[in-house]
């Protein structure tokens, strides 16, 4: 805020008059300026790869990763990018284009943001396609192409797994394993090790990699995502349990000094109750863990899961036992979260550019009274240059506040003060 100074001015006669004026507050940063760039010149999974900045032909953006909810499984994170074409550089076949022979589906693609002297990355991904339009010329229109794109996860659905098999391994090293059957290079991973084995599958013949991942996620209950880098992240069902996920990284709410929020959108329902949880592993028998009480109150809601990758049918039981723990009861739930970076820059621009899926935020809404922490599943960003208006959403999960004791995880070992066990 802007502080107020007091000025004397000593006038004729001894009179002496007090005068108070406002400092004028510095100038917000300059806004975020953004870059565009494509691999034209570097295969698909090289690393690294050159990169060309497009920028210039920039109009606007739409990008999308994560989940609507903490349920659903993560798919591949997508973008779309207006561009301007009127110079013809992105028709495939303009020999006289500057990136000529190489506007060609599956090039790597990377937004980019820079704030205050630091660059964020926003999306990586691939070019799916380099959509082809015309104008009328005697109407002087724009030539203007789309280009759709979709990041690593979309191109392990392409891919099928022909290999002798996997052993019995830790989820996170299966994802490894199987990361490397399709090239992706070792150093564009963060992998947690993963808390369950998963069994052994024997030879694998056209196994979709894509589906594969997503039953090794579902029995750890872990997921799976592309970075705003293009790194692969897998995390465990313990990460969130452990720093920087155990403490919120910022606060948006309706009072000072809390971060703006342009809209907020709350669920109060029956949608997430479960309180009968059957889960069946490949090769066991049906697990079932239910909750008399929430049933009496909300009636009978199943969920089930079937042909999970876990190596013992006591394992499967603990996941049961754990799911309807943590959802025989409603919860208020915000599935989403607007924010306008313009309204507040300095502050707002860092926290869009930076919170990514898992990380942990506050809501505080006094006139709901609601105060507690969520966390973000899924992150969407929408820009026009033209326009100069940023907006994000996040779709948010109600962050996990059960106490629970975890053996040999610091902060969740302690008997006696977390007695509740984490699956």
């Amino acid at each position: 805020m802007p502080q107020l100074s007091s000025y004397i001015l000593r006038l004729g006669g001894g009179r002496v008059r007090r005068w108070r004026a406002a400092y004028v507050a510095p100038p917000a940063l300059p806004p975020p300026t953004f870059s565009l760039r494509v691999a034209f010149a570097s295969a698909p999974f090289a690393n690294p790869v050159t990169w060309t900045d497009i920028s210039a032909d920039l109009l606007s953006l739409r990008t999308s990763r994560g989940r609507q909810q903490v349920l659903d499984r993560i798919e591949a994170g997508t973008a779309q990018f207006d561009i301007d074409n009127q110079l013809g550089n992105y028709w495939p076949d303009n020999a006289a284009g500057l990136y000529y022979p190489n506007v060609k589906p599956c090039k790597r693609i990377n937004l980019q943001a820079v704030y205050n002297s630091v660059t964020y990355d926003i999306y990586t991904g691939f070019v799916d396609e380099w959509p082809l339009s015309w104008d009328v010329p005697e109407l002087h229109l724009r030539s203007d192409i789309r280009l759709e794109c979709s990041d690593l996860i979309s191109n392990l659905s392409h891919f099928d797994l022909n290999i002798a098999g996997y052993a019995l391994e830790y989820s996170g090293t299966r994802v490894g394993n199987v990361l490397t059957s399709l090239g992706w290079p070792v150093a564009l991973r963060n992998l947690d090790t993963g808390q369950s084995q998963v069994i052994a599958t024997g030879a694998l013949t056209g196994e979709n990699s894509k589906d594969h991942l997503q039953l090794v996620q579902e029995s750890e209950r872990g997921i799976l995502f592309i970075a705003p880098d293009g790194d692969v992240q897998y995390h465990d069902r313990h990460k969130r349990f452990k720093a920087p996920y155990t403490t919120s990284q910022a606060t948006f709410g309706d009072a000072s000094p809390q971060n703006k929020y342009r809209a907020i959108e709350p669920s109060y329902g029956g949608s997430f109750i479960y309180n009968d949880i059957n889960i069946t592993r490949e090769g066991g028998t049906l697990q079932n863990a239910n909750d008399s009480t929430s049933q009496t109150a909300y009636g009978k809601r199943s969920l089930s899961k079937t042909g999970l990758l876990i190596a013992t049918d006591n394992e499967a039981l603990s996941q049961a036992q754990y799911l309807v723990g943590r959802y025989k009861d409603p919860s208020v739930r915000l599935k989403k979260l607007t924010v306008y970076p313009q309204a507040d820059p300095d502050n707002l621009w860092p926290l869009v550019l930076t919170l990514d899926i898992s990380d942990r935020i506050t809501i505080v809404l006094g006139e709901a009274s609601i105060s507690r922490d969520y966390h973000i599943e899924g992150v969407t960003h929408e820009y026009d240059t033209r326009e100069g208006l940023w907006v994000t959403n996040y779709q948010l999960s109600d962050a996990d506040n059960q106490a629970y004791w975890a053996l040999g995880t610091a902060g969740l070992s302690e008997l006696g003060i977390t007695t509740k066990l984490a699956y």
